[in-house]
């Protein structure tokens, strides 16, 4: 998986920690990292993903997402944190987290949750669903008898598919990287049991996955 990933963490031994295990994890990762987060400015839609910690000097991870939905910055956050405390769950999901993660996780948990995100979907450990709101939730339809689950990131990108835009006008109009949205489109793929994007777009016409826009 070619993927850039941002660590902001102020234990610099945690982030060397998390760095030595990704040439293992995911080979083709670029993996950078920051020990504070004084200049959010840097911050850019070439990244595909960042790795947060909750609580930091001079601001925290509620800071950095809604620094990023201001500045319509769609980079996926995946908080890595200590803390278990369903109030920092909510928190951070309300406010935009992609994921939650806790620091006693596995790497192999980490990896899941990377792709799970990368596939456009929310993560958290499974004994924690209940701390998300169904809003923050993927949707799953029974359309024909059919379960397709999307989540909201994966819409917008099918929607774009039908009107006609390519990968790179897909990734300008949404603010994310065309790594991104290239594996987006690869997940509704194999979500709706396609090949191509005019495959794509006739199974979900035939489906009306349109009318829930």
């Amino acid at each position: 998986m070619d993927i850039k990933i941002l660590i902001i963490d102020d234990h610099q031994l945690y982030i060397e920690g998390l760095k030595a295990i990704f040439p293992q994890l995911l080979p083709n990762a670029e993996v950078l990292s920051v020990n504070h987060i004084e200049n959010l400015d840097e911050l850019n839609q070439d990244l595909d993903m960042i790795l947060l910690d909750l609580r930091m000097p001079n601001g925290g991870a509620v800071a950095v997402l809604d620094y990023l939905k201001t500045n319509r910055l769609t980079i996926p956050v995946l908080i890595v944190s200590a803390s278990e405390h369903s109030s920092d769950i909510k928190l951070v999901f309300e406010h935009g987290a992609m994921g939650y993660l806790p620091k006693t996780a596995s790497s192999d948990d980490l990896l899941e949750a990377i792709k799970t995100i990368q596939n456009g979907d929310k993560y958290i450990p499974e004994q924690w669903d209940k701390f998300i709101s169904s809003e923050n939730q993927s949707v799953i339809l029974n359309i024909n008898g059919q379960q397709i689950r999307l989540s909201p990131r994966l819409y917008e990108t099918l929607q774009l598919i039908d009107k006609g835009f390519s990968n790179k006008e897909i990734s300008t109009i949404l603010g994310i990287s065309s790594h991104t949205v290239s594996d987006y489109v690869k997940v509704l793929f194999q979500r709706l049991d396609t090949n191509s994007r005019t495959e794509l777009i006739h199974t979900a016409r035939a489906l009306n996955l349109f009318k829930f826009q």
